[in-house]
């Protein structure tokens, strides 16, 4: 059942409320996702501050992928959006290859 407003400026509070809560637990989710992440990157001495900018060129998350799974990837050593793209690409082919399911239920 929908909660009933008495007049918009209600109902606009609160979805500025909602959508407030909703960046507060994004920001959580983030910074506690980069904390595990960290955890795993420092066995190969490396670091991410942003997670989102830290793992779009491809070379960290291969190396979160071979640090989680003990396995050697290659990748691309240039720094091009090809380079970045191709480095992404392997990350993901690998988590197709080991059929690991995404977040919404879904197999890559």
């Amino acid at each position: 059942m929908w909660p009933s407003y008495q007049d918009e400026h209600e109902f606009n509070a609160h979805l500025v409320c909602r959508m407030c809560c909703m960046d507060e637990r994004d920001r959580v989710q983030k910074k506690t996702f980069t904390k595990w992440v960290n955890k795993h990157l420092m066995k190969v001495r490396k670091h991410i501050n942003d997670l989102y900018e830290d793992l779009r060129d491809g070379h960290n998350l291969i190396s979160l992928l071979e640090v989680l799974s003990g396995i050697k990837l290659p990748r691309e050593k240039g720094r091009m959006r090809f380079h970045r793209l191709q480095n992404v690409q392997i990350a993901l082919d690998f988590l197709k290859q080991r059929q690991v399911r995404t977040f919404d239920g879904f197999w890559l």
